[in-house]
């Protein structure tokens, strides 16, 4: 169904956006939001965000007002998430919405769709827990087993967007850009960052392949190593340090920085390694070629869109599983790092040639 024939101008003047987690899936989001700015440069726009990731789309030039609320509390302290709730609530209801799209479509966020106040509520097909009762209209999808950035644009066109879908971006803090290049500017070019971690140990490649790709790499550009990432992402990063020989130029920035300093780092990198997590989709939004190895997730489902030719998967049977726990990780012995090495001399040669 058409925009059109459902939704007037009026229904498009204040659009709320309930996005509130992951780093990637905001990433991938970003599209949908750059569409819906062009479309309605107008209205205004809120986003709706987990607390820990707020800082991410603060002074987003395509964002009007930045919602957020702790889950944490939610979590731990039942009379304070209750307060916390309505005082969201709220602050939702002061906005006065008049069109609330849930991009998460759980449980959680269907109620705070419906309680936005908003006259028209939008979910995806594919929404869980019981959550399309909050929703005054779905949007369905043409085909299944699309891209998480292709089922949001289909959101954007239920939204009035045409064309094609538009790049995302991540605003870069001007002040945590330059502390990055007062840590990383003497350090010899290319700069080759790396995220070893993910959140699911079945995402992870193993640290000891990642020293011997990176090491490649660095070997064949006479660059520097510079390891990014959470806290989370500490001790893979370390690992990675300590198995690189000692004359290699590296830099540990793991659990140094916060998220705008994390978005920072990625923008001054040449080309990124990653697992499937969130800093790889941040690559993708800033233009930086990156080297992926795909273990338990789809590449079509969920790679970095556009740049689905620099990922390698692994051939096993149970490839795309999604399985957050494995007994076997047999796809180790098959993603090994022979297999990228084509794939690091490519984005090395390509890298080259942007310098002649």
């Amino acid at each position: 169904m058409k925009a059109s024939s459902i939704l007037n101008e009026a229904d498009l003047d204040r659009i709320l956006i309930i996005k509130p987690s992951a780093i990637g899936d905001i990433a991938n989001s970003l599209h949908f939001l750059r569409g819906i700015r062009q479309a309605h440069p107008k209205a205004k726009i809120g986003w709706l965000v987990n607390q820990s990731y707020e800082s991410i789309l603060t002074n987003h030039p395509d964002i009007d007002q930045v919602f957020s609320f702790d889950r944490n509390i939610w979590k731990k302290n039942l009379g304070k998430s209750i307060s916390s709730f309505w005082q969201l609530v709220r602050k939702l209801r002061v906005f006065k919405p008049t069109l609330t799209i849930d991009l998460q479509c759980l449980l959680r966020t269907g109620i705070l769709t419906r309680l936005s106040g908003a006259p028209k509520r939008i979910g995806l097909e594919d929404c869980r827990e019981g959550s399309s009762y909050f929703y005054t209209h779905l949007v369905r999808y043409p085909t299944k087993g699309m891209h998480a950035v292709e089922r949001y644009w289909e959101a954007a066109k239920f939204l009035g967007c045409t064309g094609e879908i538009p790049p995302a971006s991540f605003p870069i803090d001007e002040a945590e850009k330059t502390h990055v290049l007062n840590l990383i500017s003497r350090l010899p070019r290319p700069w080759i960052g790396c995220c070893p971690g993910a959140r699911w140990l079945t995402k992870q490649w193993p640290s000891s392949y990642y020293a011997k790709t990176l090491h490649k790499a660095q070997s064949e550009t006479s660059g520097s190593i510079i390891l990014f990432g959470g806290n989370d992402d500490c001790k893979n990063a370390s690992e990675i340090a300590a198995l690189i020989p000692p004359e290699t130029p590296v830099l540990n920035l793991a659990g140094k920085t916060n998220l705008r300093g994390l978005i920072a780092v990625i923008s001054q990198m040449d080309f990124v390694f990653s697992n499937d997590t969130g800093p790889l989709h941040i690559a993708v939004a800033q233009g930086k070629n990156i080297i992926s190895p795909f273990l338990c997730t789809k590449v079509e489902w969920n790679g970095p869109y556009g740049q689905f030719h620099n990922t390698v998967s692994t051939s096993v049977p149970c490839k795309g599983s999604y399985l957050t726990k494995c007994p076997k990780m047999i796809c180790l012995d098959d993603l090994v790092p022979e297999k990228l090495f084509p794939l690091v001399e490519r984005t090395v040669q390509k890298w080259k040639a942007s310098k002649t």
